[in-house]
């Protein structure tokens, strides 16, 4: 009874910690703090030097496995769908690419009401989630939303930490912008048809403000069919004779309800969410890794987050991938997979990625210069390394290719025989 009072003595001032600190004990055990310290600074020592590094190539291979963005790999149905969404969301990428290259490498047999269903039902929210910036002196936003503008995709809960904080002036718009934003922020979500009449103002400035304002990510719309008619141009139809006498002509528009893209929760719970989320896209987290995730906290801030979980036993950290310095993070199930990744054959498979895909990361984690990040261009990998790209029409080698596979490449890379619009010459 005496010892039992001195240990509660002693836990009380912090001194001593009680629990079960040895391996296939049952009993209660107590250990001097400092002592305890020292033994997890040496588990997490121990298991630092149980890890070999992989090279960039294996690396890059596991990613493409991790991402699914290879046949063997591919995803299928809508619950694949939103399996792929959930892993890429808040990486913001050209509008036009998402359902001609992100999605179907990833997905098979992707079709477009696949996202509709998920959108409509309130699964999945699209948006520009990192905020453009609004000119004080003349609060109006600078660009509308085309084809190549950013958007990402996101379950609609993790809206609320993916989304960037409000942007200073976006109260104070002005002309239809000001009129349509303040009638979203009164009536909730409306139909653009609603909105028309509400505001007094023609179609196509309604219609001008509604992309503005989702370039400047203050505005959403609960389906993809708006985005899809703006990338296709069926938004931009002829006008038709309105049923309702006095109306005139209006716009034919896809029938999508518009409404504030919004949401935001503490700035520790936003970097905490942020850096789990970057572990769930790419397995492991290197700041070179995070060049082009626009969204992405300071890399000091992961820091801190990152070193937290791995003194929980969360996850794990030490050096995964060659030629790179610093502190890098992964996810156990991770580990794992690079280890069998390690010992797995090389298959010589050609994997033809957008240019605007999150995997997009020749120049990066590998020698050479990087892919520019637009609409037409692609990066073309065999085992991990970028074996040629797509850069204005231009078919760019970056590593010693045998005929019979400069040929593969080549017929992987040739344009649709249907002719699609806005397709470009390629050339050698």
């Amino acid at each position: 009874g005496a010892v039992e009072i001195a240990l509660a003595h002693l836990e009380g001032t912090g001194n001593i910690l009680r629990g079960r600190f040895t391996p296939g004990r049952t009993d209660e055990e107590f250990c001097d703090r400092r002592i305890l310290a020292r033994i997890h600074r040496e588990t997490i020592g121990r298991l630092r030097r149980e890890i070999e590094p992989v090279p960039p190539a294996t690396f890059m291979r596991f990613l493409i496995a991790w991402q699914r963005a290879a046949p063997p790999w591919k995803v299928r149905d809508e619950g694949g769908l939103l399996d792929v969404i959930e892993q890429l969301q808040g990486f913001e990428a050209a509008a036009g690419a998402w359902e001609s290259e992100i999605l179907p490498s990833r997905v098979m047999d992707y079709l477009p009401g696949m996202l509709d269903e998920l959108c409509i039902s309130g699964d999945v929210a699209w948006g520009r989630f990192s905020r453009s910036p609004i000119d004080e002196d003349m609060p109006v936003t600078k660009g509308t939303l085309t084809r190549t503008g950013r958007i990402s995709l996101a379950l609609r809960e993790s809206v609320p930490w993916l989304l960037s904080e409000s942007q200073t002036g976006e109260n104070g718009l002005l002309g239809a912008q000001g009129e349509v934003l303040t009638y979203l922020a009164e009536s909730g979500a409306s139909f653009m048809q609603d909105i028309v009449i509400s505001t007094g103002r023609l179609p196509s400035d309604v219609e001008d403000a509604l992309w503005r304002l989702a370039a400047a990510g203050l505005v959403t719309s609960d389906g993809f069919t708006a985005v899809r008619g703006m990338i296709n141009g069926t938004a931009k139809k002829q006008p038709r004779r309105a049923p309702t006498y006095g109306r005139g002509l209006r716009r034919r528009v896809p029938s999508s309800r518009w409404s504030l893209l919004q949401g935001r929760i503490g700035t520790e719970d936003v970097v905490e969410a942020r850096a789990w989320q970057l572990l769930r896209r790419y397995g492991v987290v290197f700041p070179e890794l995070l060049v082009r995730e626009s969204n992405a906290p300071r890399w000091r801030d992961l820091v801190r987050v990152y070193r937290r979980a791995e003194a929980r036993g969360e996850i794990r950290g030490g050096r995964f991938v060659a030629n790179f310095v610093g502190e890098q993070y992964a996810i156990p199930e991770a580990v794992e997979r690079l280890r069998t990744m390690r010992r797995t054959d090389k298959d010589d498979r050609l994997v033809v990625l957008s240019a605007c895909d999150p995997l997009n990361l020749a120049g990066i984690t590998s020698p050479g210069s990087r892919v520019p990040a637009l609409l037409d261009n692609k990066v073309v990998y065999r085992n991990g390394v970028p074996v040629a790209s797509v850069e204005g029409g231009s078919v760019q080698w970056r590593d010693e290719l045998d005929d019979m596979s400069r040929g593969n490449l080549l017929s992987l890379l040739a344009p649709p025989r249907d002719g699609a619009v806005g397709t470009r010459r390629m050339t050698v």
